[in-house]
């Protein structure tokens, strides 16, 4: 695969770009959400909808779904279409730990 110059990729419409170079670009952008640590799309797993996201916790989807309402998995939601949600599966169950810790917290 050869390297790919980010000016040029960026300036270069979409319709004409090959393969190899979405992908480049598609990394790059990763690679910048990420916080420019070099984090590959690799890396991160996406699960699509509740359901999903409850057998990847390995927890019910009411769970899921009260974490949603609370909001503490809104970081991880990547995008929602409908009402399918697609999640990063990682940070979901980060965001999910933090949360029960904090609740275990509270209660002593």
């Amino acid at each position: 695969m050869e390297r790919h110059d980010n000016e040029s990729l960026l300036g270069k419409m979409l319709v004409q770009m090959t393969g190899e170079e979405l992908v480049a670009i598609v990394r790059m952008a990763a690679t910048v959400e990420n916080g420019g640590n070099g984090t590959s799309t690799e890396a991160v797993k996406y699960v699509y909808g509740i359901q999903d996201l409850a057998a990847y916790i390995g927890c019910c989807a009411s769970t899921i779904y009260d974490l949603k309402k609370r909001g503490v998995l809104n970081a991880a939601i990547v995008s929602k279409v409908g009402k399918r949600i697609v999640f990063n599966a990682p940070l979901a169950r980060k965001l999910a730990d933090e949360y029960k810790r904090c609740l275990a917290g509270e209660e002593n």
